[in-house]
């Protein structure tokens, strides 16, 4: 690892850290509080999404511990993705008693993040590596964002349960698919 790669990743595992604490945090206390609680299971379903995409994201970083060159608009950019999760963590869960009201108070917003991190990812991949990633990466993306352009648009329970169980399906396998080992630095 790279010194300059060092420095800069301690601010990016701080931030992707503050995510999953609140996470965490707020899973815990919605254990303790479950007799006050009006559970939502599609909460805890996007919770589990948010979880897993910061984990991997602070696993992909790794492949730009070889990054030799860092301007501000390329560290600032990486910074961005991280940034977006930790918004996310607070819209999908939050002190409400009423998750499900939490949830559809959020769903846009909290879609809308989940939408913009391909673009952010691909401005992140211009500014540091000089191009944007195509390939099979970039068609998973494509659906990725389909099917939450569906999740904004279809607003009935039913239907936001439904791309609940299709976006941890997705997640999971877009993640175990293409990074299931540890990429490699440039």
């Amino acid at each position: 690892m790279t010194n300059a790669f060092g420095y800069l990743t301690v601010l990016i595992s701080i931030i992707l850290g503050l995510g999953i604490t609140h996470l965490l945090s707020s899973v815990a206390r919605s254990i303790s509080r479950r007799a006050t609680i009006k559970f939502y299971w599609p909460t805890f379903v996007w919770i589990l999404v948010v979880l897993v995409l910061i984990v991997q994201v602070w696993w992909v970083d790794f492949s730009l511990s070889g990054q030799r060159q860092w301007t501000l608009a390329g560290f600032a950019s990486t910074l961005l993705i991280p940034a977006v999760l930790y918004l996310m963590s607070f819209l999908v869960v939050n002190e409400s008693d009423d998750m499900r009201a939490t949830y559809f108070e959020n769903r846009v917003w909290f879609f809308s993040l989940l939408m913009s991190i391909s673009f952010f990812g691909a401005l992140q991949q211009l500014l540091v590596e000089g191009h944007v990633h195509g390939g099979v990466d970039l068609i998973a993306k494509s659906a990725g964002e389909i099917l939450i352009v569906g999740a904004i648009i279809f607003r009935s329970d039913s239907g936001q349960k439904i791309f609940a169980i299709v976006g941890i399906v997705f997640i999971v396998a877009y993640v175990w698919g293409l990074f299931y080992y540890l990429p490699t630095p440039a």
